[in-house]
């Protein structure tokens, strides 16, 4: 028992000899095969009958041979000479007739082979046994097969063909399947992208706008010098503040060096944290005058400022570096797990604004991405955006010189974000913010204590010497009314006198006439007495008026004197409390400006917990399924493949993997059969149920899911 002989084309036989009647002479072999009419699982032989016969005739098919087969009408069963309990064992069936009986103008016939299914053995006598069968529609006739276009429902062919993954899985790939694919991810593996952290190294800087100029001389508490901002221009915005950056390192500087000028702090408006990673992209067109105060290079002024926005990447070629070698190796064939829902990205810079990527739609090898910053104070942000996203392959994008504007794709649209940045504040010293705004101020009240004073003191002084010539000027009034009354007097003394000497001249004559000279002589006597007598009582009554005025005088001018003195005194004592007081009052405002609670400028806000605690950036994190989710769904697609829903043409042998493969098609167009069309239809049928056609038969239900690999070499 072997191979079959190859016979003649020709025979002078004139008997039929076709699937539905066996011509007598007929070789009958019947076999135990793996497959059965259920057509759930065949076999295509990859060289064709040749192999199914050797097959049929090896050990592995457990055959035997019946020559000169008994005829055999169609729909009937026949009966065969081998006893009931070897055929019960057989379901095969392969008949063969070397001869070709018929010769006509349509042509010669040639011999065939036939196959069947043994469905169902009855006993008929110990040497007789009745097979009903079915014809092999499929390895009768599959060789003689061609499909033409196919729509392919579900299939290897998504596996294993070169293009399958086109575009990243974009072109045949994202097809839903309708599998559990449990309810969360595991992230398999993250990049991540840093700009600024405060742990260990301080790589961050801080932004400062303040409407004062931080440059040139700023003076002193004793000699202020404020300059208003002259204004500055960051990414084409202008504003009138003037915005400063300064190391994180020097920070400390900034501060010490403005704590003894709160005049010049006072004008801080805000004090913000910015990662060095975007700050050193900012172009300073123009260098301010240097900071003498500050280290060479540790401040920056954005009197003109523009950024650029450089296109990173996180991997090159991330999806067969990193994602495949994520997977388990014996499912890194399985390239749909590389798609969403099975993959998903997701980025995120930890501030509650993710976003979530499916990862066909990221048309970009590398993982790139774009860091947009925008640093202007009052609105900073800066976002990160993946280049390509949703985008059409070969879809036109924009760029600029300071970075990609528009990729094309989803842009700015799908884009993660930190734009809470920490904000600080600088303490300002009150007193001395005081003692430099109230400088003119507090001296001018100083000068205007000394001069009330001095002012007071002259008036004083004045009072006095007014009431001193006031004094003398009664003291010389009452000597001149003293020297008046002598005058008087002696003139009325005078008067008297001359009166008298003229009446005692006149008695004189009287008595001298009447020739009296006794008395003449006392007469004149009586006169002089009398002259003598009012002589003393004027002088008596002039000392008397005399001693009294100036006794009068002398205790008003004493008591004038006593009213200068102690008036001067007084006024003088009161200038000098008052002065004392005014000055009091300029010390007391001076003290209690000490007592004044310091002040700040800026804001403290903002998010700092990212900074402290991890880093400011972006992480691209990539889930995968569960274990128990990625072992159920590889599974399914190791056995059915995936689903495609594409029209194709199937493999010419209908092997595009290592041992089997497993087509289910909506529809099938076949462009050549050597078969009846009832059996056409019946193979049309069974691509259309769903059907695994092996290699082999031995690996059918043999071979592990896992070492079916994809074969390739051609395109869907």
């Amino acid at each position: 028992m072997g191979a079959f002989d190859e016979f003649s084309n020709e025979s002078t036989f004139g008997w039929d000899h076709n699937y539905a009647a066996w011509a007598p002479n007929t070789t009958v072999t019947l076999c135990k095969v793996p497959w059965n009419a259920s057509y759930r699982d065949v076999v295509r032989f990859v060289t064709g009958r040749a192999g199914l016969n050797a097959y049929l005739d090896s050990a592995q098919a457990e055959y035997t041979t019946i020559e000169d087969a008994i005829y055999l009408k169609q729909g009937e069963p026949i009966d065969l000479d081998i006893p009931f309990a070897v055929a019960s064992e057989l379901n095969y069936l392969r008949v063969y007739n070397p001869a070709q009986p018929i010769t006509s103008p349509g042509g010669v016939d040639k011999s065939q082979y036939f196959y069947y299914f043994i469905t169902h053995v009855e006993y008929i006598a110990p040497n007789t046994t009745r097979l009903h069968l079915q014809l092999d529609a499929w390895q009768t006739f599959v060789y003689e097969f061609e499909f033409g276009q196919c729509f392919v429902e579900r299939s290897h062919m998504g596996i294993a063909a070169d293009n399958a993954f086109d575009e990243y899985g974009r072109q045949f790939l994202n097809i839903p399947e309708g599998i559990d694919i449990g309810g969360e991810y595991n992230t398999a593996f993250y990049f991540t992208h840093n700009i600024g952290t405060a742990r260990g190294a301080q790589e961050y800087g801080i932004l400062v706008m303040t409407t004062a100029q931080l440059t040139g001389d700023l003076g002193t508490v004793a000699n202020p010098v404020l300059k208003t901002a002259n204004g500055s221009i960051m990414e084409n915005l202008p504003s009138g503040c003037n915005i400063y950056w300064i190391d994180a390192d020097h920070f400390k500087t900034f501060m010490t060096a403005l704590s003894d000028k709160p005049y010049i702090s006072n004008n801080i408006i805000s004090i913000t944290a910015i990662p060095n990673d975007a700050i050193e992209r900012y172009e300073i067109i123009a260098t301010p005058v240097a900071i003498d105060w500050m280290p060479e290079g540790s401040i920056k002024e954005f009197v003109v400022g523009s950024n650029k926005n450089p296109t990173l990447s996180f991997q090159a070629n991330w999806r067969e570096v990193s994602a495949l070698e994520a997977l388990p190796e014996e499912y890194r064939h399985l390239k749909k797990f590389l798609t969403f829902p099975y993959m998903a990205i997701e980025m995120t810079t930890y501030s509650g604004q993710p976003i979530v990527l499916k990862p066909e739609a990221w048309d970009n090898a590398d993982a790139d991405f774009v860091e947009l910053a925008h640093l202007v104070p009052g609105s900073a942000k800066i976002m990160f955006y993946p280049v390509g996203y949703n985008r059409k392959t070969g879809a036109y994008s924009e760029t600029d010189g300071m970075g990609l504007r528009n990729d094309g794709g989803e842009f700015l649209d799908v884009a993660t974000s930190i734009s809470n940045f920490p904000q600080f504040s600088i303490v300002n010293n009150a007193y001395l913010s005081y003692m430099a705004s109230n400088r003119n101020s507090i001296a001018f009240q100083n000068q205007s204590a000394d001069w009330s004073q001095q002012r007071a003191l002259t008036g004083n002084q004045l009072s006095f010497d007014q009431a001193s010539a006031g004094m003398d000027l009664t003291g010389k009034l009452n000597e001149l009314n003293i020297n008046a009354a002598t005058q008087s007097t002696s003139l009325a003394n005078q008067t008297a006198m001359f009166q008298n000497l003229q009446g005692a001249g006149n008695a004189v004559a009287g008595s001298l006439a009447n020739k009296n000279p006794m008395g003449a002589a006392v007469g004149f006597l009586n006169s002089g007495i009398n002259q003598a007598i009012t002589t003393n009582n004027n002088n008596q009554s002039l000392n008397i008026s005399t001693n009294l005025q100036n006794a009068s005088t002398n205790a008003g001018v004493a008591n004038a004197g006593y009213m200068a003195d102690s008036n001067l005194q007084y006024a003088n004592y009161a200038a000098k409390g008052d002065y004392q007081n005014a000055i009091a009052g300029i010390t007391a405002k001076v003290q209690d400006a000490k007592l004044l609670a310091p002040t700040t400028s800026g804001q403290v806000g903002g998010d700092t917990f990212n900074l402290a605690k991890y880093q400011w950036g972006m992480d691209m994190k990539v889930k995968m399924l569960q274990g128990s989710a990625m072992r159920q769904v590889a599974g399914y697609w190791m056995r059915f493949g995936y689903q495609l829903n594409v029209w194709s043409r199937l493999p010419g042998n209908l092997h595009c993997m290592t041992h089997f493969t497993y087509y289910k098609l909506r529809e099938a167009y076949v462009l050549q059969a050597k078969a009846p069309e009832m059996f056409k239809e019946t193979i049309r049928g069974i691509f259309e149920k769903g059907v695994t056609v092996w290699k082999e038969p031995a690996d059918i239900g043999n071979v592990a899911m896992t070492d079916n690999q994809p074969v390739g070499g051609f395109t869907l």
